[in-house]
């Protein structure tokens, strides 16, 4: 019987998929079911699947009109037979002992959510916060503490957590599908808070490409104004959770200063019009909040409350008081040479 159940969403993927499919047939860990979810492919995908079905029985191929990554992957959890499900997007690989830590992970610690580490494909392709941000330390967090959320190594990226079904289920968490990227990061936001117990583990156990041409993040990498965009949804999507799961008013502090971070990055970089839009927006929906308005009762560091202020009162935004703040702010978050770098 198997006792994990790795979800694999497929879209126009064939020059990958047999490959990222023989790292779950070497599985050391064999009671698994592999749960490939077809997501409407226009391209040879659905035979490349049918001919690793015929290589190994554990693969359940799954038929659905074109949704989305999120989509397939909420399909793939209501039709996971185990309590345990973890994801491995169709251009990735699993690491052969890849199963076997996830399961004994979960036997030894009885938690909710698992997240583990991963090597970037290829190797030469990682940068500086991308190894940091795939590299978590060995720790439990039991219960949740914002720690987890905002000074851990834990997110993004859905693909290196592992979840008991039943936890998503009882929460009534899924994954959202109206966005075109980002659903890892609403993913994560909605999980760790209502976990009992979550477990970090050092152990690399994804390989994961971080470029392939044609992809949904390499069309969007260069057109900025619609990567802020999708952010203003990010942004929403969480803070609506937050708002049901009566988290936004135990945690302000922590979700201001990453939500300054999150947006500023990016639309610093804009032009003054179009970071008016992106701050404007943003800085309505977190007004709408009640107390949340209040930025000044909100205890931020200085840099950080000027960027919100200006967020919620965009009508103050000019190309000198928006270049001001943001470079007051890196000061202050990365130090004197970052800002410096930001003037050069």
């Amino acid at each position: 019987m198997p006792v994990v159940s790795v979800i694999v969403p497929v879209y126009n993927v064939e020059d990958y998929l047999e490959w990222c499919l023989e790292s779950l047939r070497v599985q050391t860990f064999e009671d698994i079911e592999i749960l490939c979810v077809n997501d409407g492919s226009t391209d040879a995908s659905r035979q490349v699947l049918t001919a690793c079905q015929e290589k190994d029985s554990r693969i359940k191929i799954i038929d659905k009109d074109n949704g989305g990554l999120s989509s397939a992957r909420n399909v793939g959890i209501k039709a996971a037979t185990t309590n345990l499900v973890c994801f491995l997007d169709s251009d990735d690989r699993f690491t052969p002992d890849a199963c076997e830590v996830i399961v004994n992970t979960f036997s030894k610690t009885n938690a909710d959510v698992v997240t583990f580490g991963a090597y970037c494909y290829p190797e030469s392709a990682g940068y500086p916060w991308l190894v940091e941000h795939l590299s978590p330390r060995d720790v439990e967090y039991e219960p949740f503490h914002p720690d987890l959320l905002f000074r851990e190594m834990s997110r993004p990226f859905a693909w290196r957590t592992a979840c008991k079904k039943g936890f998503l289920q009882n929460n009534g968490i899924e994954f959202t599908e109206n966005l075109k990227f980002g659903e890892d990061q609403v993913f994560h936001f909605a999980i760790y808070p209502r976990a009992n117990k979550t477990v970090l583990i050092s152990n690399k156990l994804y390989e994961y490409r971080v470029f392939r041409e044609g992809s949904l993040m390499h069309k969007v990498t260069h057109d900025l104004y619609t990567k802020c965009s999708e952010h203003i949804k990010i942004v929403g999507s969480i803070l609506e959770d937050w708002k049901q799961g009566g988290l936004l008013e135990r945690y302000p502090n922590q979700l201001a200063d990453w939500l300054v971070d999150f947006i500023l990055n990016e639309a610093m970089s804009l032009e003054p019009t179009q970071a008016k839009e992106i701050f404007g927006a943003v800085g309505k929906m977190w007004a709408g909040y009640g107390k949340l308005s209040q930025v000044d009762k909100i205890d931020l560091p200085a840099a950080t409350k000027n960027v919100l202020n200006l967020m919620v009162n965009p009508e103050k935004i000019t190309a000198l008081t928006l270049k001001k703040c943001c470079l007051l702010y890196f000061r202050q978050r990365y130090g004197t040479k970052a800002m410096v770098r930001k003037l050069l």
